[in-house]
């Protein structure tokens, strides 16, 4: 299973990617929307975690972009952030593969949140 990260708190990057490396997944990381552009191109994405603000291309925008032009609409999308908004929480509840989660979260939360994406997934594919 691969995960892509988007992040520009390089230690949430560095932390996260130690963790789900540790429980077997293989990790992809991006400092905001743009490298994960880049590193989608060509790759085959399982899940994305994505922080909301970030420069250059933000978490909502790169979630258009995933879902409107790209091959891959169906990959589960969690959207992690400091900042509680409630279009992102209407937008993840009306979802069946979009999730979001407040920062700080305990990584038993994390860990469970993309548990649970994954099974999504499981669930709209059969």
């Amino acid at each position: 299973m691969r995960i892509l990260i988007i992040d520009d708190e390089v230690d949430f990057l560095t932390i996260m990617e130690n963790v789900l490396r540790e429980k077997g997944y293989e990790v992809i990381k991006a400092q905001d929307g743009k490298q994960a552009r880049e590193a989608m191109e060509g790759e085959k994405i399982d899940l994305i975690v994505s922080d909301v603000f970030m420069p250059t291309l933000d978490g909502v925008r790169f979630h258009r972009f995933v879902r409107e032009f790209t091959d891959s609409r169906d990959i589960p999308f969690i959207f992690i952030s400091a900042y509680d908004d409630d279009n992102l929480r209407t937008l993840a509840a009306e979802s069946p593969i979009d999730f979001f989660l407040r920062k700080p979260a305990p990584m038993e939360e994390i860990l469970a949140m993309i548990d649970k994406a994954i099974h999504s997934q499981d669930r709209e594919n059969s």
